[in-house]
C-alpha cells in the first residue's frame, strides 16, 4: 500500500509565494521600465523581500529574465496544445502554431529585445526555447509531409524560414522594419505558409 502525497508544509507554501511574488515584480518592472533599466533592488522592493532572499531563488538579473519568459512560453505552449485536436490538418496546426508564435512575440518584444542584446554581448545566454521552437515547428511539418498533406520540403529550412519571418515580422526589424502589431503581416506570414507546404 502506497502513503497518499502530504501536502506541502507551510515552508514550502511562504517559499513558493516568495518566488512567484518574486517572478511577478520582475515581469511588471521588465514590460514597464525595460530589463536594463530594472534593479534589483526594485525587484525586491516590489516582491517585499530583500535583495539577499531575491538571490536564494535567483542567481542573476538575467535568471529573472529566463524564468519571466519560461512561464510566459509555457503558458503559449498550453494555448496551442488547447487550441488544435488530433484532427486538426497539418497546415492548420502550422498557421495556429505561428499565431501563437506571434501573440507571444508581441506580447513580449521589449524583453526579447533585451535578450537579443545579452546573447550579442554574452555567448552563455542561451535561449533553450530557439533551439526546441526549432524543431517543433520541423516536427509539424515533417508530419505534414508523411501524411501527404505537405509537399516534400526540408522541413528545417521550412522550419528556420517561418520562423525567421513570424519573429522579424512580429518585432517590426530587418525588412519588416514598421511593421510590428501590422495585423496583416500575420495574415501574410500565414499564406506564405500554405503557398509553401500544401500540395
Amino acid at each position: 500500500m502506497t502513503a497518499a502525497p502530504t501536502a506541502p508544509g507551510r515552508l514550502e507554501r511562504r517559499k513558493a509565494r516568495t518566488r512567484a511574488a518574486i517572478l511577478d515584480a520582475a515581469n511588471r518592472l521588465f514590460h514597464e521600465q525595460g530589463f536594463e533599466d530594472t534593479s534589483i533592488q526594485e525587484i525586491a522592493e516590489l516582491a517585499d523581500t530583500g535583495v539577499g532572499t531575491l538571490y536564494g531563488y535567483f542567481a542573476s538579473k538575467e535568471d529573472l529574465l529566463r524564468e519571466v519568459l519560461r512561464v510566459s512560453r509555457d503558458d503559449a505552449v498550453a494555448r496551442y496544445r488547447a487550441a488544435v485536436a488530433g484532427d486538426t490538418p497539418a497546415i492548420d496546426r502550422v498557421c495556429t502554431a505561428l499565431g501563437t508564435m506571434a501573440e507571444y512575440l508581441e506580447a513580449h518584444r521589449r524583453l526579447l529585445v533585451s535578450v537579443f542584446r545579452l546573447a550579442a554581448r554574452n555567448q552563455s545566454f542561451e535561449d533553450d526555447y530557439a533551439e526546441w521552437l526549432q524543431r517543433s515547428f520541423a516536427e509539424l511539418i515533417e508530419s505534414g509531409i508523411r501524411s501527404g498533406e505537405f509537399r516534400p520540403v526540408p522541413a528545417d529550412a521550412a522550419a528556420r524560414m517561418l520562423i525567421t519571418t513570424m519573429m522579424t515580422a512580429s518585432l517590426g526589424i530587418g525588412a519588416w522594419a514598421g511593421r510590428a502589431g501590422d495585423p496583416t503581416a500575420m495574415v501574410e506570414i500565414q499564406q506564405l505558409a500554405r503557398a509553401l507546404l500544401l500540395r
